[in-house]
């Protein structure tokens, strides 16, 4: 009988990063039994400098008790401390997702990065394409069932026209099958005035629904995932077009004007229209067609057999 595998994850309150650690851990849940506890971290600068300052003081020595723990597992810089301090004080192994910076890499034992971060290859680094996630393909999409998510404003990374984008959606929504029923929903970082803009847009047309950010409770988008035939994400939320792909949606990306032309970000739409995993609006425009995209892609899955294969090898077998 195969041995229960005990994880401890460290959650840091971000959504997205704990989209990535669960959907790791569910993955391995279809291998394995897993026991898991969830630890919910301060994420605050004095927090973190108290949280190095152990690891740097040493006051997680080894204590030979890796029978506890398995693995301590975290995603984003912040559970960073966490789970070299407890991986060192049990025995565990220590994995965590995203990109570490470079001289923490040896602290931990696998290190799950983003092929877009384009890091130096190494024995602990595990490339994926894009984040894991929680999406799962259910095989349940309607052809007739439209989703387009709308990210928003960040300062750094883009610059954000809400009348293009507008533009861009009402091209879409215009030009598929007119049996197409559309689902429009925003973020965050949406602007008040896209978030007019786009009400007034569904209010016009029968076909449409408008589900702003703050309306969606929980699991809301993964539900429409699951039954949508396809899915068009604005280029700046990457981590919604990934959740899409995974979940087997034929997925398009609306674009954004991105400030540097050589970033991660624009790294990793040209990654998924090279080859041909996702669909670029202006090819789309040209063509009216929609490649199948989206198959096979599940990182998650990739994730937890990739520890097993490493740890658990009987479990593959």
């Amino acid at each position: 009988m195969l041995k229960t595998c005990k994880i401890t994850a460290i959650l840091d309150g971000s959504p997205g990063h704990e989209k990535q650690t669960e959907g790791i851990i569910s993955a391995l849940a279809k291998y394995v039994t897993v026991e898991i506890t969830r630890l919910k971290i301060k994420k605050t600068f004095l927090s973190d400098i108290v949280s190095w300052l152990k690891v740097l003081v040493g006051l997680c020595r080894k204590t030979g008790k890796s029978e506890d723990v398995d693995f301590v597992m975290g995603t984003g810089t912040h559970t960073h401390p966490h789970v070299i301090k407890m991986g060192n004080a049990g025995g565990a192994k220590k994995i965590i997702c995203m990109f570490p910076a470079p001289f923490l890499t040896r602290l931990f034992d696998l290190c799950f990065v983003p092929n877009h971060d384009r890091p130096k290859s190494g024995k602990k680094i595990f490339l994926t394409v894009g984040p894991p996630n929680i999406s799962e393909n259910k095989h349940i999409h309607k052809p007739d069932i439209g989703l387009i998510l709308i990210g928003g404003v960040d300062e750094k990374s883009h610059v954000w026209d809400s009348d293009k984008i507008c533009d861009y959606i009402e091209q879409i929504v215009s030009s598929e099958s007119v049996n197409l029923n559309w689902t429009i929903s925003s973020s965050p970082r949406t602007p008040e005035e896209m978030d007019a803009k786009i009400r007034r847009f569904a209010a016009e047309k029968e076909h449409v629904s408008f589900f702003p950010f703050a309306d969606t409770p929980k699991g809301w988008v993964e539900k429409r995932y699951d039954m949508s035939g396809i899915v068009w994400v604005t280029a700046d939320s990457l981590s919604m077009v990934y959740e899409a792909l995974t979940a087997g949606c034929t997925t398009g990306i609306i674009p954004v004007e991105w400030k540097q032309k050589v970033n991660k970000f624009a790294y990793s739409e040209q990654y998924l229209y090279d080859h041909k995993i996702a669909i670029s609006y202006d090819n789309w425009k040209r063509n009216r067609d929609h490649i199948n995209s989206g198959n096979g892609l599940n990182e998650s899955d990739r994730c937890a057999r990739e520890i097993l294969r490493r740890w658990r090898p009987e479990s593959l077998q």
